[in-house]
């Protein structure tokens, strides 16, 4: 649950609909059960943001969910008093709103969060088992490794079997050793023994949130022919590939002839949202760079030259560069929606 308190009032409910039977209220206070529909306006601070109300805005506060201006919320009333305190709901019950939110959050870089583990008064570390010490520690010295040889597809690689987003299945599996050296096992174990909250419980559960989120989407995405891998790089704010699988049911003298596609998502520092697209046909590869803003596009432009030169399993290589990239965590979601749902409205 994500609640929600709001520190004003709400003057009217006029256009809000009941939670029983759908029927239309006037003039009256909200009551419980109640269901709103919110725009986050803006960030307050320490926690706080303002909303969107029926036209009032409204100050409101949550210890557990993080908001973007823009985004719009279904809300339901869940007590009145001694504060009006809301809960964000889904009318897709097969996506957990609250975890959405958490890819908003920095990207899994476990820095902070391991030299917090280790070197606190009493540290946590010393009471995992050793399993999970084993798979926090090797997490954490694979996240220092520079991304800048040829070694950097097999660091990314362990990074990714690290992750834990197969945690659940390998266990029933019987696999359970990789499994248990996981980030996703020992977040779980940590979580576990901070049960009573405070600083490092609130950043591993971001942490385990994220995880789930994307555990989601492999699920979702399977069915459109997609795979996603997260890219757990701590120089980047948010980032993950998707790749389109190879279609099933086709021949080996068809396979050369189809077509590779893939996208990177990307949130960094600070150049901002990016996008590049991949196209690999058999004649040439085709590279579009979707850029936040028209300076970010002119300045990954300069560079195309010393790309193409990098690049040396093809001489036909076209790159274009546009000013659309959108934010990835954004994108996602999108992609996690049915065709025609609406659980979250990003655009600002």
């Amino acid at each position: 649950m994500n609640p929600i308190n709001a520190l004003t009032a709400i003057k009217s409910i006029g256009s809000a609909t009941s939670g029983s039977g759908g029927r239309q209220q006037s003039g009256q206070q909200a009551t419980r059960g109640q269901t709103l529909t919110a725009t986050v306006l803006e960030s307050a601070g320490s926690n706080k943001f303002y909303l969107d109300i029926l036209g009032d805005k409204i100050l409101a506060k949550s210890d557990t969910v993080s908001l973007s201006p823009g985004s719009k919320l279904e809300l339901e009333v869940l007590s009145t008093k001694p504060l009006l305190e809301l809960k964000i709901i889904s009318k897709n019950p097969e996506l957990f709103f609250g975890k959405t939110l958490t890819l908003l959050e920095k990207n899994l870089d476990i820095s902070k969060l391991f030299q917090s583990l280790t070197t606190s008064s009493s540290p946590v570390f010393s009471k995992l088992s050793q399993n999970s010490q084993e798979g926090l520690k090797t997490f954490y010295e694979l996240q220092q490794l520079p991304i800048d040889n040829k070694n950097s597809g097999l660091t990314l690689k362990h990074l990714h079997n690290r992750l834990g987003l197969d945690l659940e299945s390998s266990l029933a599996g019987g696999k359970s050793q990789a499994a248990l050296q996981s980030l996703k096992a020992a977040l779980l174990e940590i979580a576990a023994l901070l049960k009573d909250g405070g600083e490092l419980a609130d950043a591993t559960n971001k942490f385990l949130g994220t995880l789930e989120l994307y555990q989601l989407a492999q699920l979702r995405l399977s069915s459109e022919n997609l795979l996603i891998f997260p890219l757990p790089l701590p120089f980047l704010d948010n980032g993950y590939l998707l790749v389109e699988k190879d279609k099933k049911g086709v021949n080996d003298e068809d396979k050369s002839n189809q077509s590779l596609r893939f996208s990177l998502h990307l949130s960094l520092e600070p150049l901002g949202n990016i996008e590049i697209i991949f196209l690999q046909t058999e004649d040439c590869l085709y590279i579009r760079f979707g850029c936040e803003s028209d300076l970010a596009k002119n300045f990954t432009s300069e560079f195309q030259n010393e790309l193409k030169k990098m690049i040396s399993s093809t001489d036909a290589i076209s790159i274009n560069f546009t000013d659309t990239a959108g934010n990835p965590a954004n994108d996602l979601i999108l992609q996690l929606l049915p065709d025609g749902k609406s659980m979250l409205d990003t655009k600002i």
